[in-house]
């Protein structure tokens, strides 16, 4: 029987809101050598899932779900906030919504993206199209840093 530490495993809360989607290039040049105009990371993704066939979308870096980020460091992404909130939420951490039209709601996260710079929560359909950029929401973090 695997034996595991779980008692011994501080829980801590860590915060974040619903990041702005971002738009990295003006234009991506295809292999055909037409010009792309792509959503990417960032904000909520209404129809990509996790466990969906990463092939076939018309997008680049999708992050599924909600792409969340805290950004109460004045450098942004890189701040020791966001490195803390991204570094700390490990997958199956509960997040629950703390403001907004869909307060109360709980979620899972799901992993992180670009290193330290977004935690990805996935939740219901419903909360997804009453959730709002900006919106706050709180994991009660522990596990295993991956890293």
């Amino acid at each position: 029987m695997l034996k595991l530490n779980t008692n011994q495993l501080v829980k801590v809360s860590v915060m974040g809101e619903v990041a702005s989607s971002v738009y990295r290039d003006v234009y991506q040049v295809s292999h055909k050598g037409e010009a792309l105009n792509l959503p990417t990371v960032g904000g909520i993704v209404y129809n990509v899932k996790v466990g969906d066939l990463v092939r076939g979308w018309i997008g680049d870096h999708i992050e599924p779900g909600v792409s969340t980020i805290n950004k109460e460091g004045k450098e942004g992404r890189y701040s020791q906030e966001n490195a803390g909130y991204n570094i700390l939420s490990c997958i199956g951490n509960e997040a629950l919504v703390i403001s907004g039209k869909t307060k109360g709601a709980k979620g899972i996260v799901t992993g992180i993206h670009g290193g330290i710079e977004h935690v990805l929560i996935d939740f219901d359909d419903k909360v997804l199209k009453k959730l709002a950029h900006g919106d706050k929401i709180q994991i009660m973090a522990f596990g295993w840093d991956w890293q």
